[in-house]
């Protein structure tokens, strides 16, 4: 007797010869800044982060402190006063409520690097800009750092500034510094008006990831951040606290 064939049949109701049901295929990822260095430093650990995400939400008063001040200071900039654990910042944070400076735009791309909503659904990546300095043809964006300045990288003003850019093409230049609250200073300042460099990064690291994505392979890397990393069933993680 001669099996049925079924061309028309869809490929999600398709089964193999064990009768099992083909795995779904992982959601596409909405790329940040937070995402991509994640990958940077580790691949597994982005996997579990952002992929499988079976790694439990664990706030650290780090977090906590950094949250309070970024809403201290987005509301400091629509005309509220600082809280006063927070007044020495009053002449640093000043500077900027006196220039106008926009609160915490959230901005996205496309993958055609277009500009699109936060949550719409065709975003690429997203991302909040803490304060924004702009005129018709120029911005300047300040970041609110808590933490420590020992390591200072402008990729995160980039992609502030790539998706400040699709929003308003007309901006031609894009500079900006972090702010490192601990030590009530600022950082050097960034040109950040290379649009198509920052662009070529976000793809290159993009590209690595989605290879994991449809190899199913994500790399452990050993780092000196591993004693702080959430993924405790990996070989490479310890303890930060008990050394």
């Amino acid at each position: 007797m001669l099996k049925p064939d079924f061309p028309d049949l869809p490929d999600f109701l398709r089964r193999p010869k064990d009768n099992r049901m083909p795995a779904p295929l992982p959601k596409p990822l909405v790329y940040s800044y937070t995402l991509l260095n994640t990958a940077d430093n580790c691949l597994h650990k982005s996997y579990r982060q952002y992929v499988k995400k079976d790694l439990p939400f664990i706030s650290t008063p780090e977090m906590d402190w950094g949250n309070k001040v970024h809403t201290a200071f987005e509301h400091r900039l629509g005309g509220k006063p600082l809280p006063q654990d927070m007044l020495h910042w009053e002449p640093l944070v000043s500077a900027y409520a006196d220039r106008k400076a926009l609160p915490e735009m959230k901005l996205g791309i496309t993958r055609d690097c277009k500009s699109t909503g936060f949550f719409d659904k065709d975003v690429f990546v997203r991302g909040k800009i803490d304060a924004t300095i702009a005129t018709a043809d120029a911005a300047f964006l300040p970041d609110w750092k808590t933490g420590s300045s020992k390591y200072e990288h402008p990729f995160e003003l980039e992609v502030q500034a790539l998706l400040l850019r699709a929003a308003r093409p007309g901006l031609k230049k894009i500079a900006g510094h972090y702010v490192w609250l601990k030590e009530n200073r600022v950082g050097v300042v960034h040109d950040l008006s290379d649009f198509n460099s920052t662009w070529a990064t976000i793809n290159n690291k993009v590209e690595v990831i989605e290879d994991c994505m449809a190899s199913g392979e994500w790399p452990k890397t050993k780092n000196p951040l591993c004693g702080w990393c959430p993924v405790k069933d990996c070989e490479n993680w310890f303890d930060a606290k008990a050394k």
